[in-house]
């Protein structure tokens, strides 16, 4: 298998899962139940534009993405009781969205060398 279509499966694979967890992190801090499909083509465009930045050398795009969150975040109002709620799940979700991004950028990175990756290239 070639590295494209191994680095495709993971990202697919863990994409899925992402979007299952952001639910249940909505769940538990925003009482938003069910999955919320525009948000979640939004956060997979977000990691796509990050993996793209941060692989090509340009860190300063980690810069870029926290200050577009940051304009977006200021636009969004609700009521103090839900504020608190809403905080904790943006602020989760945006660290969970770049530590999975670092994690794509040193699979690609350091392809050759993970184990696992050199076994499944051999199938």
């Amino acid at each position: 298998m070639s590295k494209f279509i191994i680095l495709s499966i993971l990202f697919i694979g863990s994409e899925l899962l992402i979007a299952l967890v952001f639910a249940v992190i909505a769940q538990v801090f925003y009482h938003k139940i069910g999955l919320d499909f525009k948000s979640i083509f939004k956060g997979v465009i977000e990691r796509i534009f990050l993996f793209i930045s941060l692989a090509s050398g340009y860190i300063e795009g980690l810069t870029f993405f926290s200050a577009l969150k940051l304009a977006t975040r200021l636009r969004h109002h609700e009521g103090s009781k839900d504020m608190d709620g809403f905080n904790d799940y943006y602020l989760l979700g945006n660290l969970v969205s770049v530590a999975v991004v670092f994690g794509y950028v040193y699979a690609y990175i350091h392809f050759d060398t993970i184990h696992l990756f050199q076994v499944i290239a051999r199938l």
